[in-house]
């Protein structure tokens, strides 16, 4: 089972278990305790009733307003017994800190905008990990009991990304939602709209921009490493790697574990066999157009192993061999990045590395329901960033070079 953990932490990890109050489940545990709790003590009513503010909470405690915020925002000047008995209180009588969290409380469902830019396509086709990663979010928000509804974008131009980033902007100033995910192929510019704090984001797949968000990113250098290292050992010698370009996070980490890999391993990969497609190419048929030339060289000149940065750059991978004439992997070997239903029905079954979409979707959610119940958070730099990690899925698009 894999983990996500926040970048640049080794020990700490996230589940999905019910810890977080942001699972339908346990948001429901919680309150049905608040409301026992409240009954209990006669003082805090239910239903309609207006939630405890600090002002109570100060006077059963028989404290200072501005201590009590102090202890419950985690402040200096406030000893650990004092904090300890402010925040078991606040338990006590179901209190709630931030105006916005409080909203939740007597709201319980969380309000979850995704906003997706797909990657240009002269057909119009969606990457299938894309829609696999979608459809995992809203498989998972159900089960969460969060309301997430999904806002389509397209930026096929500048002038197009300008109008688009003045419709964001106004479509985020009517507060629709508690919390945004952006995923996709977003200009920088279209998403300034979203880094003064106003509303929280989480940025899938990309690194956050303001104060207010966290960015749920996959470690693909580390999986690019790996697949050039498990290629490697099966005798293979010469790399070409097909993917996006070093403007996408996603893509970036891809060229730099291929790279890394390539060099320890003092494996041939000259700067022609790795191809960063645009935008617009990063499809089956970028793919297809990419290798077709490498793939015409001659059987001593050409690569034997291709590593992709998509299953879907890989289905055209797969498709530009048997173009060329080349058995797979008899004569080359394939392996991919995302494992999208598809590919185990490829013949042959792809090699690829499963991302887990719904521990991925998990995360994104875990990042949302704390952004929503913590005024605060992310509280440092490393807690803005969490990676999940791909495990490796051998199928049979690889196989011993030479034999």
């Amino acid at each position: 089972m894999q983990t996500v953990v926040p970048a640049n932490d080794t020990t700490s990890a996230l589940t999905s278990s019910g810890s977080i109050v942001g699972s339908g489940q346990g948001r429901r545990r919680r309150d049905s305790s608040s409301r026992k709790s409240q009954q209990a003590i006669g003082g805090t009513a239910t239903g309609d009733a207006r939630p405890p503010g600090i002002r109570e909470l100060a006077a059963r405690l028989g404290l200072g307003i501005s201590t009590v915020s102090r202890a419950m925002n985690n402040r200096d000047r406030v000893d650990a017994r004092t904090r300890q008995r402010v925040m078991a209180m606040a338990r006590k009588i179901g209190y709630v800190p931030d105006a916005t969290a409080r909203r939740l409380k007597s709201h319980p469902r969380l309000r979850v905008e995704l906003f997706f830019s797909p990657y240009p396509d002269p057909h119009h086709n969606i990457n299938p990990a894309a829609l696999a990663t979608i459809g995992a979010l809203h498989r998972r928000a159900e089960a969460r009991g969060i309301f997430l509804t999904m806002r389509e974008f397209s930026e096929p131009g500048s002038a197009a990304g300008a109008t688009m980033a003045a419709d964001l902007a106004a479509h985020v100033a009517e507060q629709v939602s508690d919390v945004i995910i952006t995923y996709g192929h977003f200009h920088d510019d279209t998403l300034a709209v979203l880094r003064d704090g106003s509303v929280p984001a989480v940025c899938l797949q990309s690194l956050p921009g303001g104060p207010r968000q966290i960015g749920v990113t996959v470690d693909t250098k580390t999986a690019a490493y790996r697949a050039v290292k498990y290629l490697a050992a099966l005798g293979h010698v010469r790399f070409a790697l097909i993917a996006g370009g070093w403007e996408s996070l996603h893509h970036r980490g891809y060229i730099e574990g291929f790279a890394e890999a390539v060099n320890e391993f003092r494996l041939i990969s000259p700067d022609t066999w790795r191809v960063a497609l645009s935008a617009a190419n990063i499809n089956e048929e970028g793919a297809i157009r990419a290798l077709a030339p490498l793939l015409a060289l001659p059987a001593e000149e050409r690569p034997t192993a291709l590593v992709f940065g998509s299953d879907w750059l890989a289905m055209g991978g797969l498709r530009a061999a048997q173009a060329a004439g080349l058995a797979v992997p008899g004569r080359v070997s394939l392996i991919g990045f995302d494992n999208v239903p598809a590919a185990a029905e490829l013949m042959p079954a792809l090699t690829t590395f499963d991302v887990h979409h719904d521990t991925m979707a998990d995360a994104v959610l875990d990042a949302a329901t704390e952004l929503m119940e913590n005024p605060h958070a992310p509280e440092t730099p490393a807690q803005a960033v969490r990676m999940v990690h791909a495990d490796l899925v051998k199928r049979f698009s690889c196989a011993v070079w030479g034999r």
